[in-house]
């Protein structure tokens, strides 16, 4: 009887931007509103670091939310209006409530805003390893944006922040998203960075370097495919988030198509 050998997962080497501290040791910040040109909208530096980042083309089942923090899915949702912030929100809104519920199990999802990312657009591809929330400004974003649920939350009811990100077309030929995977991101990898904006202040998460993270991705990603990013979860013995981040693929041809996408930031609530 022939011996069936499994194949080796595909990995590329990419380098990624990890978190560096302030020089001078102070509190990180980074400033997301209009500043004088010139001046610095942060105030800690990049650590590169060359990294295994593994495609997961043929095994997307093998990912969950509560055990990885982040999943796949196919969906085509039919629109294409990407330039009218209206239609967005009237027709393509409700399409990713259905995708996030169907993929949680959620009793309400609210839909807090969403980024579409153009290589030369005004919201470029981040390229940083990062988690879009903190415990503390997760609670926040219930305050802002559903208060009708933040009794709940206090005593105890479970809730999430998910992003909803796909390709507005495809494939995807350069900066693919890398996932880290949340077994393997220790409670110490994640930095809190002040988030200053005009009117208030927020927080999100920095990610240092540990050679036990592990990174994937999904390659050639077209627009009918879809993946869901766990940034915070108040459930403590599931994955409680992912780091994520664009990145420069060694592979990408040298008339790669620009990268085109949109995220969906997500409450999640439990009944």
């Amino acid at each position: 009887m022939a011996t069936i050998t499994e194949t080796a997962p595909t990995a590329i080497q990419a380098v990624l931007n990890f978190y560096g501290p302030p020089p001078d040791g102070s509190q990180p910040y980074n400033i997301v509103y209009d500043v004088p040109e010139g001046t610095p909208t942060r105030n800690y530096q990049d650590n590169k670091v060359s990294v295994s980042v593994v495609d997961a083309r043929g095994r997307e089942q093998e990912f969950s939310l509560d055990t990885n923090g982040f999943a796949f899915n196919n969906r085509d949702h039919g629109f294409s209006n990407w330039t009218d912030g209206d239609a967005i929100k009237a027709e393509y809104y409700p399409d990713v409530i259905d995708a996030v519920k169907s993929a949680t199990g959620a009793a309400e999802v609210i839909i807090f805003d969403h980024t579409i990312r153009t290589k030369d657009g005004y919201r470029n591809p981040v390229q940083f390893v990062h988690v879009d929330q903190t415990p503390w400004s997760a609670s926040e974003r219930v305050r802002l944006h559903a208060p009708h649920r933040l009794e709940g939350i206090l005593n105890g009811k479970r809730f999430q922040i998910i992003n909803y990100w796909k390709p507005l077309s495809g494939p995807v030929e350069e900066f693919p998203l890398a996932l880290g995977d949340a077994k393997n991101m220790g409670p110490d990898d994640v930095v809190h960075v002040q988030h200053r904006y005009r009117d208030r202040n927020g927080e999100t998460g920095s990610v240092k370097y540990n050679p036990g993270q592990e990174f994937y991705y999904l390659k050639g990603m077209n627009s009918d495919e879809e993946i869901f990013i766990k940034c915070y979860d108040s459930k403590q013995d599931v994955a409680i988030r992912t780091p994520h981040t664009a990145f420069v693929d060694p592979e990408s041809p040298a008339n790669a198509r620009p990268r085109e996408s949109i995220e969906v930031r997500t409450l999640v609530f439990y009944d």
